[in-house]
């Protein structure tokens, strides 16, 4: 039997068309004509001897072959692209995904104030995921996903084998709006359990979140549970509800400077009850990173540390 001569270009639209279930939108994200694939499709079919997809008049779906063969087309296009990334890395040439991880007022920070600075990325595709951390990950460590290559986080990582570059301490504490704040008074935080507080889904206990302060002016920590009407998965969607006198949010400092000075938040105690943080960037040795992560983490770090020496210049109001 004669091998199979396939295609590295035929893989790969047989790839988008099982991805999208329809001709004309695998040619359009391909840039070809809508002609030209459905010729490839038909040529592979007829390589083979066997049917890939069955037609309706709608969508194209996997036969039982198509189902059991798209694995192995998806595995050798991620093969391809690894060689060409590799060899890419190899010459120090700007190309292929780098995935960085971060909680969402991280990312909207990122997005931002610091992807625009990074200057000639090149060919890098550069992917920005949203990842909110669990209550464990602060004292178990934060697991990294499998297709990352940074996380900027507020928890050290869980694997020890992997490296955590620190960038900088921050406090977290408890926000409201002055109208609610007015109606319902508040001074220490062993008064948050008779309030409204706004929690984190991923930081869920049955029915509350734990908060955590130290005592004004002093080191030792105390936590806290805390209950609530309303629930979000992230802090921004959390500090929107508080503008809107539906309770207290327990947010990064530097999340709220802007509703501070707006005057849409203020702090709901006089004294420092605060729970100090160290939000420190994780990857992986720099042995076992490809060029364009290190070019991408260089670069974000670079930026990130010049805005805060920036800030730590300036003079106090």
């Amino acid at each position: 039997m004669n091998k199979l001569q396939l295609k590295h270009r035929e893989l790969k639209i047989i790839s988008v068309i099982a991805a999208s279930e329809n001709i004309s939108h695998a040619a359009t994200v391909l840039g070809i004509a809508q002609a030209n694939v459905s010729k490839y499709l038909a040529d592979f079919e007829s390589k083979v001897g066997l049917k890939v997809f069955d037609r309706t008049t709608r969508q194209l779906t996997l036969t039982p072959f198509g189902t059991a063969l798209l694995p192995y087309i998806n595995d050798m296009l991620d093969r391809n692209e690894q060689l060409n990334n590799f060899i890419a890395d190899y010459k120090h040439e700007k190309r292929g995904r780098v995935t960085v991880y971060a909680p969402t007022g991280i990312i909207a920070y990122l997005s931002q104030h610091v992807i625009a600075k990074i200057q000639n990325i090149g060919g890098i595709s550069l992917s920005l995921k949203t990842y909110n951390l669990e209550r464990k990950a602060f004292y178990e460590g934060v697991e990294f996903p499998d297709d990352c290559d940074v996380l900027i986080s507020y928890a050290h990582p869980k694997d020890e084998t992997l490296v955590a570059s620190f960038i900088t301490k921050y406090a977290v504490t408890a926000f409201a709006s002055q109208g609610y704040l007015d109606k319902h008074p508040i001074s220490s935080p062993e008064e948050l359990e008779q309030h409204s507080c706004i929690l984190i889904d991923s930081m869920m206990i049955d029915d509350a979140n734990i908060w955590r302060f130290n005592s004004a002016g002093g080191k030792e920590m105390h936590d806290y549970r805390v209950t609530g009407n309303y629930v979000c998965d992230n802090t921004q969607s959390a500090l929107a509800l508080a503008r809107n006198h539906l309770g207290i949010v327990f947010a990064p400092n530097e999340s709220v400077q802007l509703d501070i000075e707006a005057g849409a938040l203020v702090p709901c105690f006089s004294e420092q009850h605060e729970w100090w943080l160290d939000l420190v960037a994780i990857f992986r040795k720099r042995e076992y990173q490809p060029w364009r992560v290190q070019f991408i983490l260089d670069e974000m770090l670079a930026e990130i540390r010049e805005q805060l020496t920036q800030v730590l210049q300036q003079p106090p109001e």
